[in-house]
Parts: C-alpha cells; structure tokens; sequence
C-alpha cells in the first residue's frame, strides 16, 4: 500500500482485513510508514451445495461483497485508515481492460480514506486468482465449488 507524502501521526502496527464470501482474513501487522508491504497470500474457499448453472454462481457473487480495510492497532479497539468496497464478481474477475495478461494479476485500486486519515487515499497493489471446480456431493447431485 502506498501513499507519498503521508506520515502517520500514530505509530503502532497495521494489518489489512479482508471480507470475501461471508469469509474474515487478516494480514500480519507492519510498521507503521508507508510504503506498506504485505507478502501475504489470503486464500478463501466456498463450496456452493444448490448452484449447478455458472449463471446462478454469477448472480451470488453479485450481490455478495468484498471489504478491505487498512487498520491501525490504535487502542482500544482500532482505527479504520482506509476501506474498499465492491461487488465479489468485479472483484474476483476485474474487467480485461483494467490488466494486463492474466485476470487478477497486478492490479491497483485506491481506497476510500476515513475522515480521521489525513493525506490522499492509499493505493493498493495486489492480485487475485481465482479457481471454479465442479464437484459431485455423494448424493449425486453437482455443485461448483
């Protein structure tokens, strides 16, 4: 995460939290001066049990939300610096114009500073993968994975 010309008046640690598929992750904490680096690969796994057509799965991810918040360990509780939010499917599976090659790979987004974060947003460098399997339950009947 970068952002140039910003100092952080409070100096304890950072973690990033990420909200994807009803799932809760977090990074490890760093230092609190940016660039922030976060060489952490968040993996998140969700069996659908009823969804057999590819166009179901799309709606869910729709109407499902991915969160990252860019929190600073600020007693008691935390102070939320920066957050991003959007739809799960646009998330997983940015459109093709906005990389380049492989979809999810090497992207940036700037986050949505809080009213405490002074400074321009912070931007976020990442990538994602993502991976669709079809499965039999044992009763037979298919899901995708």
């Amino acid at each position: 995460i970068t952002c140039p010309g910003v100092l952080l008046k409070d100096k304890e640690e950072l973690y990033l939290s990420v909200s994807v598929l009803g799932q809760y992750k977090k990074t490890q904490c760093v230092p609190a001066a940016f660039p922030l680096f976060f060489q952490e690969k968040l993996v998140f796994e969700k069996a659908f049990a009823d969804i057999v057509d590819p166009g179901d799965l799309v709606e869910l991810l729709e109407l499902d939300t991915a969160v990252l918040e860019l929190i600073q360990l600020v007693p008691p509780v935390g102070k939320i610096l920066a957050t991003y939010e959007e739809n799960t499917r646009d998330f997983l599976f940015p459109d093709p114009k906005l990389t380049c090659g492989h979809h999810g790979l090497g992207r940036e987004i700037l986050m949505k500073r809080s009213s405490s974060f002074t400074g321009i947003a912070p931007k976020l460098r990442f990538s994602t993968s993502s991976l669709i399997t079809e499965s039999l339950l044992s009763s037979g009947r298919s899901h995708i994975q």
